[in-house]
């Protein structure tokens, strides 16, 4: 509560008599520090702290916080009620709630998605780049150079190395917009009349094939879904080509997932939860399409 109540310093002009104010921290992630303040006995905004080494893991809050701003300006994020230069930021409180990591979408839902998403690649460019194969190869960089790796780590690091080695590189779309990065389900905020797109903290300029890539993998799209999403982004793209497309940067999305985890936790041992989770998407083949990838490798050699 300490580090809240220098917060609530910077926010007073905003916020009512501190004893008045019910912070309750969201579970959810774990990434940053994020609570719901509530006062006058209802939930009034979030307030999202940040919580993550930048360098280790690319993050540039100026751009965050420039594209956060756009996009609740054209409503496509909630409103931003204050934020600082240091990427600490508070948005009122939105009723509608995040998805399940479980979803399943009707075509009516992943029309609202890809407009949203569409309407998202045209804001304003800002100056960080988005490249998914090099912000691969920095965290497995950044793990590498981290003083406390032991034999147990260094195993991991060699396992996702070689499957970096792996990957068929997308070539990147010559026209590079504002994308989001991380439209996992968790970053989506949606009832039947309202879709908000929150956490911009990996947003750059970069394909936005990649952001349908990640909604295809982590919304659980079947291949007929994915051809709506393409369609309904944009009609005049080539399904086969987008499809193929969608599918060698889903493998790059699921390997960055598994790195993401690994780096999290070599920066912040006492973080066992994130080795946790990164020991279970390995092992899961729903989740690691690499199982799958060597599996179907095996059979057809055999």
């Amino acid at each position: 509560m300490n580090n809240l109540t220098a917060y609530f310093d910077k926010m007073a002009g905003i916020l009512p008599e501190f004893d008045k104010i019910e912070v309750t921290p969201f579970e959810e992630g774990f990434s940053n520090k994020v609570y719901r303040l509530d006062w006058n006995e209802s939930p009034q905004m979030v307030l999202r702290l940040p919580d993550l080494d930048e360098v280790a893991f690319r993050i540039d809050r100026q751009s965050e916080m420039s594209v956060l701003l756009t996009a609740a300006s054209v409503g496509i994020s909630p409103p931003v009620i204050w934020y600082d230069e240091l990427g600490a930021f508070a948005c009122e409180f939105v009723n509608q709630p995040s998805l399940d990591w479980t979803v399943g979408h009707s075509n009516s839902s992943i029309e609202r998605i890809a407009k949203a998403l569409a309407q998202a690649h045209t804001l304003p460019k800002v100056d960080h780049t988005f490249c998914i194969y090099e912000l691969v190869e920095h965290y497995l960089q950044s793990i590498e150079s981290h003083a406390l790796i032991g034999e147990s780590i260094q195993k991991e690091l060699d396992y996702l190395y070689a499957l970096l080695s792996k990957l068929s590189r997308v070539e990147s779309s010559s026209c590079r917009v504002v994308c989001h990065n991380d439209l996992n389900p968790k970053n989506i905020l949606m009832d039947d009349q309202i879709i908000w797109l929150i956490d911009w903290e990996y947003t750059g300029m970069g394909d936005p094939l990649f952001d349908l890539a990640v909604l295809a993998r982590s919304h659980n799209l079947t291949q007929n879904q994915q051809v709506h999403l393409i369609a309904s982004y944009d009609d005049s793209l080539d399904i086969e080509v987008t499809l193929n497309r969608i599918a060698q940067y889903s493998l790059a999305y699921s390997l960055r997932e598994m790195v993401w985890l690994l780096l999290k936790h070599v920066v912040t041992p006492e973080d066992t939860l994130s080795l946790e989770y990164y020991y279970e998407f390995k092992v899961t083949p729903t989740l690691n399409p690499f199982i799958v990838l060597d599996d179907n490798a095996v059979k057809a050699r055999s």
